[in-house]
């Protein structure tokens, strides 16, 4: 830690919820097909989906549990949640200790009836006596939300473990129908297309083996769908680890599937710059997907200093360009210095926040430690941060109109415990159907790893603070005691250094 530590005011309002009652929510009609990717109940609000993997269920360690956040005009939090685990009537199996469930989730309308569904990674499941395997469950929604489910059957489970440690949702094929991408510890991509029935069965599917380091904890660690080339195909940015060893150890590296004909290709994967987490949104507003990197370990400066950076590929019509923009801790008005192992760039999450046509940039920084004045008691050790950059016609905008708030910042709930790595893990996403989207923060080491998430609603401008709210386990009716890190994923993706 250098000494200029961030000089932050110990002004934050604390603000508690009420406990909410474990419900679904009623939703509209079928339609042919959802208007936003995670609607569960067909009502037109985007509903958001926190993992607590290590969560306690029936007192034992570490099953795991997965709680929808259901949509409204006031946004989505715990006053309307649904709280799953493989206890729940209808989810298949049983919940056992050390499964993790909900480590990935994917949101998709896999069996075409109008209402998203849920795909739900449970990495460390056993199957049979295969230990570790892994587990691929589907949640089915309806216009009362998730209710009953089925597996998605591992194809290969001789060749790997943590079979859904990783997963993606979209149309990779064009087909007008949503298919799943499932990551395992090898470096075997598989992908479940035309259709899954609810039996789980998939119309089709296929193995794409790409260069990847395969081990118990390497393998593809983390997909990213989204269009990058405007041919109206989901497109893939995987992330694994390098067969190259470099000084004994593999290093991130991510590969780029454009969508095609008959799915994506391994023969088609571009080399794309290193790193551990990524998000996909147009930030210049050309209509092209742009692509943001997140290396929370990536040294920096003329010192060297593990501190983390954001590379943001831009995208065109032959798929991401050799136009990039590399942002640091040092990049124009961002607050701070780089720092050694402060992970800036752990998660980020892209999303129109002020309606322009533009995505803004969220970048978590959970080990962020900060000096708090006036006032204060000294350093606050992983307290954590996120900044907002602004996306504009020449890209991510470092200078102007810079937001960086910790769980300290004024207006910003919390719950008195501000060591939590508030930003490993970021959303930004419209919840309340305004045109704008909101922030949401995950900290799953806020409570001594209770875990936390917080939602803090766009103004139409910026992030602002009105409507805020601070969900913690007790409010989703989750067992508290042990370590459930709440917020661990927010609708699908996850810090690649989380390890189960």
């Amino acid at each position: 830690m250098h000494q200029r530590l961030r000089i932050a005011l110990a002004t934050g309002a604390v603000v508690a919820l009420t406990g909410g009652l474990l419900v679904g929510a009623a939703g509209a009609g079928s339609a042919a097909t959802p208007k936003v990717e995670s609607d569960f109940n067909g009502d037109g609000f985007r509903d958001v989906v926190v993992s607590a993997p290590g969560a306690r269920v029936a007192g034992l360690p570490r099953p795991g549990t997965v709680s929808v956040l259901y949509g409204s005009a006031n946004g989505a939090g715990a006053a309307r949640h649904q709280t799953l685990d493989q206890n729940t009537p209808g989810i298949p199996g049983v919940a056992e200790a050390g499964d993790y469930f909900g480590t990935a989730t994917a949101a998709g309308d896999f069996n075409s009836d109008g209402y998203a569904d849920l795909a739900i990674g449970v990495t460390k499941e056993d199957v049979g006596s295969d230990k570790d395997n892994g587990l691929v469950e589907i949640v089915w929604g309806s216009p009362s939300g998730l209710t009953g489910g089925a597996d998605v059957v591992d194809p290969a489970p001789t060749q790997h473990d943590r079979y859904g440690q990783s997963l993606a949702a979209g149309d990779f094929d064009g087909d007008g129908r949503t298919d799943l991408a499932v990551g395992t510890s090898s470096g075997t991509l598989h992908v479940f297309s035309k259709g899954i029935s609810r039996t789980g069965k998939p119309g089709a599917r296929a193995a794409l083996a790409l260069p990847l380091y395969s081990n118990t904890h390497a393998g593809i660690l983390n997909l990213t769908a989204g269009n990058v080339n405007r041919d109206g195909r989901t497109d893939l940015f995987v992330t694994g680890q390098s067969r190259n060893v470099s000084g004994g150890k593999h290093h991130e590296v991510n590969y780029y599937l454009p969508g095609a004909s008959g799915g994506p290709k391994a023969s088609s994967a571009k080399l794309m710059p290193s790193g551990s987490n990524s998000a996909i949104g147009d930030i210049d507003g050309d209509g092209y997907g742009d692509i943001a990197t997140g290396t929370w370990w990536a040294t920096v400066g003329p010192d060297k200093l593990p501190a983390g950076k954001v590379v943001v590929t831009y995208g065109g019509k032959n798929g991401p360009s050799s136009r990039t923009q590399t942002i640091t801790q040092a990049s124009g008005a961002i607050p701070g210095d780089p720092e050694k192992w402060e992970k800036f760039g752990a998660d980020v999450a892209l999303g129109d926040v002020n309606g322009d046509g533009k995505m803004e940039l969220a970048v978590g920084t959970p080990q962020e430690n900060l000096r708090v004045a006036p006032g204060g008691s000294g350093v606050i050790y992983g307290a954590g941060t996120v900044t907002v950059l602004r996306g504009s016609a020449s890209g991510v905008d470092t200078t102007n109109s810079v937001q960086w708030m910790w769980q300290g910042t004024a207006g910003v709930p919390d719950n008195g415990w501000r060591s939590g790595r508030f930003g490993g893990e970021v959303y930004l996403a419209d919840l309340n159907k305004d045109g704008k989207a909101d922030l949401l923060s995950g900290a799953r080491g806020d409570n001594n790893s209770d875990g936390s998430l917080t939602t803090l609603p766009s103004d139409g401008t910026a992030i602002g603070t009105a409507g805020a709210q601070y969900i913690g386990p007790k409010d989703l009716g989750m067992d508290w005691v042990g370590i459930p890190q709440l917020g661990t994923a927010v609708n699908g993706s996850r810090p690649v250094d989380t390890v189960y």
